[in-house]
C-alpha cells in the first residue's frame, strides 16, 4: 500500500548538523523541531521522489504544518513549481505581512493558476502555529490553532496531477525566495481531505480565545 501522509521533513533529512539549522523547542511532545535561519539551502525534495508523492494524489489533499515564523515576513511553506513557469503549480503562501494564507493552485477546467486567501489570526507569527489546510475537489478549509475553520469555493474541480517535471519546495520558492524565516516542527502532505484539525485543543495560554498579543516598548 503506498503511503497516505508525506512527511517532508523526513524527506529532505533536515537535521541539526546543516548549516542555518539548529534545534528548537515546539508544541508537540517526542518530535524535533528546528530553527531556521538564511543559510539553511536543503529545500528541494529529491526529483525521484515528486512522481511518488503524484501518484498517490487524485481529488482531495491535506496539508499539516506546525511553524512559528517571523513577523512581517514572506513564508513560502510548500512550493511545486514546473520548469521555465513563472507561477507555482501548487503553494501555500504564509504571508505575515498582509496576515493572510495564500494557496495557489490549478483546476482541471483551465489552465490558469488560482488563488485563494485566508486571514491569518492574529496570533500566527507572536507564536507556534498549528496550520491545516483540507481540500475536497472544489472546497478548502483552513484550520489554525484553536480557531472555528474557515471554508472557501475554489475556481474549479483542483488539479493535482502533477507534471512528470515537477519540483517540490519545502520552506522557499526556487530562487530562493520567500523564505519561510522562523522555526518548524511538522511539515505533512496527506491524500485526503481531513474533516477536522489533527490535533486536540486544551485552550491553553498559547491558543487560547483569550490570547492577546505581548506589549511592545
Amino acid at each position: 500500500m503506498p503511503p497516505s501522509e508525506w512527511d517532508i521533513l523526513g524527506l529532505v533529512g533536515i537535521n541539526g548538523s546543516q548549516p542555518g539549522v539548529s534545534p528548537a523547542e515546539g508544541p508537540l511532545p517526542d518530535t524535533p523541531a528546528w530553527r531556521l535561519r538564511h543559510p539553511y539551502h536543503n529545500t528541494q525534495l529529491h526529483p525521484s521522489i515528486v512522481p511518488k508523492i503524484a501518484s498517490t494524489l487524485h481529488d482531495e489533499v491535506s496539508f499539516y504544518f506546525v511553524y512559528k515564523q517571523h513577523k512581517k515576513t514572506l513564508g513560502s511553506l510548500l512550493s511545486i513549481n514546473l520548469p521555465g513557469k513563472i507561477k507555482p503549480f501548487l503553494q501555500l503562501l504564509s504571508n505575515l505581512r498582509t496576515q493572510k494564507l495564500n494557496f495557489f493552485y490549478h483546476t482541471k477546467e483551465d489552465s490558469k493558476t488560482h488563488q485563494a486567501s485566508f486571514k491569518l489570526p492574529d496570533k500566527v507569527g507572536w507564536t507556534w502555529t498549528r496550520l491545516l489546510l483540507s481540500v475536497n475537489q472544489s472546497e478548502a478549509r483552513l484550520w489554525v490553532n484553536c480557531d472555528h475553520y474557515h471554508k472557501q469555493d475554489l475556481a474549479g474541480h483542483i488539479d493535482l496531477q502533477i507534471p512528470s517535471q515537477g519540483l517540490l519546495y519545502f520552506r522557499q520558492e526556487p530562487g530562493l525566495k520567500n523564505k519561510l524565516i522562523g522555526s518548524i516542527q511538522m511539515a505533512k502532505v496527506m491524500n485526503y481531505a481531513s474533516k477536522d484539525r489533527v490535533w486536540k485543543c486544551t485552550y491553553d495560554s498559547q491558543f487560547g480565545p483569550n490570547w492577546r498579543p505581548p506589549l511592545l516598548g
